[in-house]
């Protein structure tokens, strides 16, 4: 591990040639010339780097292409590596079906202030997953249309405003069917956001510029962070189990592992943590000390010489004490949950009673003001989530209540869902309702039935 190994680093280059995955005809011209390198710092052990670019899939979400980075000497910053990428011109294109750039320069911006805006908003990419945490919700494609609004914002590459450009003046791949395939609304949002804080607030990531050929077409990496948070099982009311990975110690020999968590988004070695031992072999970490009901954050650190990193975050809700869990003993009908308000609520349900094989069934009303089901089976895998129920006329502030955001209601506030799942040898399943508006009002019934 290297300081900053475990960073956000940011990868502009130049490129001769246009190419395709920022997916736009424009060819740039003089006007378009930007400064990008003036004042920043470069890293001689970089200077002489090789990179394959490979846009891949459309369907992924954690960049818009994919890079390899190779022929990186030994150094405190930037490791051989493949990472997510992102285009900074949004008016040009990018040859990337495995095509190879070298003699790449790495130039560090960490102390340049140009470069705040994209080193901030990667500072606080988590937060931003955790206020936007439906799936699909904040894709890749909200997040380039962010970067490259910011990048013009910088004078480091075109101005792109969402206001300003129809969906036929947009990059193809930001488009479907001649329409936008992403939210303005999010992009304006967030861009705000940065705008309004990052001056003031505290950066934690900084990243790199990467010059190559003549030609200047610039590209935004994200490398990964060399340690991965384990899935979150045997959760119960106080107490759960997770880890991690640490794909990439570095140079210097892990210290300190484990994982912190926190109610709070972004948990830190600040917060509640495991001391999980020193190495860099997998580990896992038993949390306790929990609150009943409550939905926490956790990430996986390691420490070595070089600093402290984190894994990806993840979250996971407790059950409630097991003098108010629900039983369920009989097959056939449908029996009541109590019903519920506003915040998280948590029912952990005994179905030891129940044979094999049972297969199980919800109902639910939302009435007006929208809440969501989901069901786990076992305790910590999800294998029913209802959306968003309710009216669309309760459609939310984005920045009060994300949770609606871009879709909003998916359904009435009446619904049914058969063959949730059958029951195996787990006796235990669990029910969590959300309801992020006070004085909402809900209602559920669960029912199994046997075959045969």
């Amino acid at each position: 591990m290297k300081t900053k190994l475990w960073g956000i680093f940011i990868l502009v280059l130049t490129s001769m040639l246009y190419l395709t995955a920022c997916d736009n005809s424009t060819s740039p011209g003089i006007e378009d010339s930007f400064e990008l390198f003036t004042g920043l710092e470069a890293v001689e052990e970089a200077n002489n780097m090789t990179l394959l670019i490979n846009k891949g899939s459309d369907s992924q979400e954690d960049g818009f292409f994919k890079i390899d980075i190779s022929d990186v000497l030994p150094n405190e910053y930037i490791n051989n590596t493949t990472a997510n990428a992102w285009c900074l011109e949004w008016n040009k294109p990018l040859r990337s079906s495995n095509d190879i750039h070298v003699g790449v320069k790495a130039f560090a911006t960490e102390s340049n202030d140009k470069w705040k805006p994209l080193n901030y908003l990667f500072s606080i990419e988590n937060e931003l997953k955790a206020k936007y945490p439906e799936k699909g919700v904040l894709t890749h494609r909200e997040m380039q249309a962010v970067i490259w609004t910011l990048a013009g914002y910088m004078g480091i590459a075109p101005e792109f405003n969402v206001d300003n450009l129809s969906d036929s003046e947009l990059p193809s791949r930001l488009t479907e069917n001649g329409r936008a395939n992403f939210s303005r609304e999010i992009v304006k949002e967030i861009s705000e956001l940065v705008l309004k804080n990052y001056s003031s607030s505290t950066i934690t990531t900084s990243g790199f510029a990467l010059q190559t050929e003549e030609d200047q077409q610039n590209v935004y990496v994200v490398p990964p962070s060399g340690i991965t948070t384990n899935e979150v099982t045997d959760i119960t009311p106080t107490t759960a189990v997770t880890g991690g990975v640490i794909d990439d110690a570095g140079d210097s020999p892990i210290s300190k592992k484990g994982v912190c968590w926190s109610t709070s988004a972004n948990p830190t070695t600040d917060d509640n943590c495991t001391d999980d031992g020193t190495g860099s072999e997998d580990f896992v970490s038993n949390i306790s000390g929990l609150n009943q009901s409550t939905t926490y954050y956790v990430r996986a650190y390691a420490v070595n010489e070089a600093g402290t990193s984190y894994g990806n975050q993840r979250t996971f809700t407790t059950g409630l004490a097991g003098e108010v869990d629900k039983e369920l003993d009989v097959c056939g009908d449908w029996s009541a949950s109590q019903s519920g308000g506003f915040g998280v609520t948590v029912d952990t349900w005994d179905i030891s009673e129940i044979p094999v094989g049972a297969s199980f069934d919800i109902r639910f009303d939302a009435l007006s003001q929208p809440d969501k089901y989901v069901v786990e089976y076992p305790i910590g895998n999800e294998v029913y989530d209802s959306g968003w129920r309710g009216l669309q006329s309760y459609y939310n502030d984005p920045i009060l209540f994300p949770e609606f955001q871009p879709d909003g209601v998916v359904g009435p506030g009446q619904g049914q869902e058969n063959g949730i799942f059958i029951k195996d040898a787990q006796n235990t399943f669990r029910v969590i309702v959300t309801g992020p508006q006070a004085g909402t009002i809900w209602y559920y019934d669960i029912r199994c039935s046997v075959p045969g």
